[in-house]
């Protein structure tokens, strides 16, 4: 009898593995429900192997998205997918991430996201109109998902060789880097208050994609020079010459 039991359970998740194998990533992306922010297109391979030609989230488009299933962790029974998307060649977002908790609450662990630094200065209300130059370098160690947005975060976001053009003249900013936490559902960005601008800064994504911050700016001696001109924008200094940011 326990011949037959086992037998039977390895058949049965031979079955299944040969069912999966099959599966046509097409197929199994129809059944799952996006955002309506989120639309896919030309969905090809397999559920181990699949790729997508692009996925836009809102207006940005993510291209040549790949994604590896590992059989082991199917058989531990918590799927984990490696994911790659774009390229040098192509625009819009490139780099890597880990999913796992795809039956409980998802996790994305050890990712490295590339972005035009303009594609996040276009939806800020700032308060002159500025072009941001380089790319963002943001980098996940962890990130679980929960109410609203996450229950656990650790990263940090990098912007290398930070520049923006500014009334028709391109201005250098150095280095600015930010580290990424949770609090009480909502992600945190704490900017490193050790740049050129004098910047410290705190900003806070909250649900439905919110963005909302405060901080101040303090010019010193590596301010760009071709900024003091644009201060007065800003409102008038406290009296420990700090410039009150605010969105």
């Amino acid at each position: 009898m326990k011949k037959k039991f086992a037998y039977t359970a390895i058949f049965f998740t031979a079955y299944c593995v040969f069912v999966l194998a099959l599966m046509p990533a097409s197929w199994l992306m129809a059944q799952i429900k996006l955002p309506k922010n989120v639309a896919v297109s030309a969905v090809e391979g397999t559920v181990w192997h699949t790729r997508i030609l692009q996925v836009m989230v809102d207006d940005v488009v993510i291209n040549q998205v790949q994604s590896s299933l590992s059989l082991m962790s199917v058989l531990m029974l918590d799927p984990k997918l490696d994911i790659t998307f774009g390229n040098a060649l192509v625009n819009g977002p490139e780099g890597n991430l880990i999913i796992s908790g795809l039956l409980s609450d998802m996790v994305v662990e050890d990712a490295q996201i590339n972005l035009a630094a303009n594609t996040v200065a276009t939806r800020l209300n700032l308060a002159i109109d500025i072009i941001a130059h380089e790319q963002l370098q943001l980098n996940i160690e962890r990130f679980i998902i929960g109410a609203p947005i996450c229950s656990e975060l650790q990263g940090n976001l990098q912007w290398r060789n930070a520049a923006i053009t500014a009334f028709e003249e391109k201005v250098k900013l150095g280095g600015l880097s930010a580290n990424l936490t949770c609090d009480k559902g909502e992600i945190i960005a704490d900017v490193e208050p050790n740049n050129n601008l004098g910047l410290s800064y705190r900003a806070q994504i909250k649900q439905g994609g919110r963005f909302t911050g405060s901080g101040y700016l303090t010019p010193g001696t590596k301010f760009p020079e071709q900024l003091k001109a644009t201060l007065s924008f800003l409102g008038k200094p406290d009296n420990q010459g700090r410039y009150r940011l605010k969105i």
